[in-house]
């Protein structure tokens, strides 16, 4: 399991980060902002509205911030001639300009001074925006295969419609549980990939544990984050919203996911992420 460690000490701290200029920060306690990073129907929402318990936390979702630094850091290597993922130092004090005057916007409209997002878009844009900010955490939703297949199906029982799911939907016709089941290996194994590439800065934190005893299975993480656990309203906003809080992805009971409709090469794969994620073979609680 991957857990947040300190950073070296770099630049000031960016405009999500909750340390004032100048003010000491404990050993161990990153202050930067945090990335909440998981697929749809991933429950993560609940990892993020108990993060948003401190009230130095503007806890956000949609904002579009995460995709834009990931689709401008592509357009700068392209420019660069870079082979590699890295940016140079030209592109990254751009970006880091447009993105702090948007965080800033951000905070300044909740009325808060850190920064925690809410993103579903695939791990390119968390790389990006970790190198224009290094002092930001990623916080990886990790959630049982066939559990995220029941919520998928609970949320949208007249089909799905997501856009990254339809080449799944077209490799798999006729069968809604073995396209989610591809979708969320590949997600998977992108994300387990994410954290080894960035063991210092990625805490991974399963949907379940989080669900059954939040409390406990947060604790290791709001205190390296240096956050509180007080009383809140739980609110995760969509951009410029006044309207109600985000739904929470629930976790669907009675629905049972056919594992004999989902191929047997894929199944297996499934069954070793399971593995590595501390999670039993599918085949046992079909």
């Amino acid at each position: 399991m991957s857990g947040p460690v300190a950073a070296p000490p770099g630049p000031a701290p960016s405009p999500g980060s909750s340390q004032p200029p100048g003010e000491p920060v404990s050993p161990g306690i990153r202050t930067g902002p945090v990335i909440v990073l998981a697929c749809p129907y991933a429950g993560a929402a609940r990892v993020v509205e108990a993060l948003a318990a401190d009230p130095a936390v503007a806890a956000t979702t949609g904002t579009g911030i995460i995709p834009l630094c990931g689709h401008a850091a592509q357009t700068w290597q392209r420019l660069d001639g870079r082979g590699d993922q890295s940016l140079s130092r030209l592109a990254a004090s751009t970006l880091r300009a447009l993105v702090t005057a948007q965080m800033t916007m951000v905070l300044a409209e909740a009325g808060k001074t850190r920064w925690c997002e809410l993103a579903t878009g695939g791990t390119s844009g968390a790389s990006s925006f970790l190198q224009i900010f290094p002092d930001t955490t990623i916080v990886t939703v990790h959630r049982h295969s066939l559990d995220m297949i029941r919520a998928a199906v609970h949320a949208s029982p007249w089909g799905l419609h997501l856009p990254r799911l339809a080449p799944y939907l077209s490799s798999y016709q006729g069968s809604t549980a073995a396209a989610l089941a591809a979708y969320w290996a590949d997600s998977t194994e992108q994300m387990l990939a994410f954290e080894a590439a960035n063991p210092h800065v990625t805490c991974r934190v399963r949907y379940e544990d989080a669900a059954a005893d939040p409390d406990r299975a947060l604790a290791s993480l709001r205190s390296c984050l240096g956050l509180t656990a007080r009383p809140h309203q739980g609110i995760i906003r969509e951009p410029a919203s006044t309207g109600p809080p985000a739904p929470q992805t629930p976790s669907p009971t009675g629905a049972v996911v056919p594992a004999a409709m989902i191929p047997r090469p894929l199944l297996d794969r499934i069954s070793r992420l399971h593995a590595e994620l501390g999670y039993p073979a599918p085949e046992q609680e079909a």
